[in-house]
């Protein structure tokens, strides 16, 4: 899997499907810190959600990307905002509301749902990211 290290709240994550981890740094200031661990994880089981519903609709996953943003609020000092956007460029128009509800079943998600409020969208095509990539 690819990290990109964006900045100090940003990620972007690729080929899911590969063993390992190729971490890169936007420049040699950034880290990939435990929150950036965190949100990967995030994104790392939503695509295994995403990657049952692929074989059930034998729709490839290769080329999934995902961006991630978040935002961080004080007293306690805790995450309280994740942005993920998925672009699946495979991923027919008829079916992108249904992958948007499945979505809601990664475990990870479910799981912190009370505590941090994570907003996802899924895309067909790179233009509807508004830039993002």
């Amino acid at each position: 899997m690819n990290i990109e290290v964006l900045g100090q709240t940003e990620l972007r994550l690729s080929r899911f499907d590969e063993d390992g981890l190729d971490i890169r740094l936007a420049n040699e200031v950034m880290r990939f810190s435990a929150i950036a661990m965190f949100v990967t994880s995030i994104a790392r089981c939503t695509f295994a959600v995403l990657d049952q519903y692929s074989m059930r609709m034998e729709i490839p996953t290769k080329n999934i990307i995902t961006h991630l943003t978040w935002n961080f609020i004080e007293k306690p000092t805790r995450i309280n905002q994740i942005e993920m956007n998925i672009i699946w460029p495979e991923l027919p128009d008829k079916r992108v509301a249904s992958v948007e509800r499945a979505l809601h079943k990664c475990t990870i998600s479910s799981t912190i749902k009370d505590c941090i409020e994570i907003n996802t969208q899924v895309f067909n095509d790179r233009t509807d990211v508004n830039g993002v990539l």
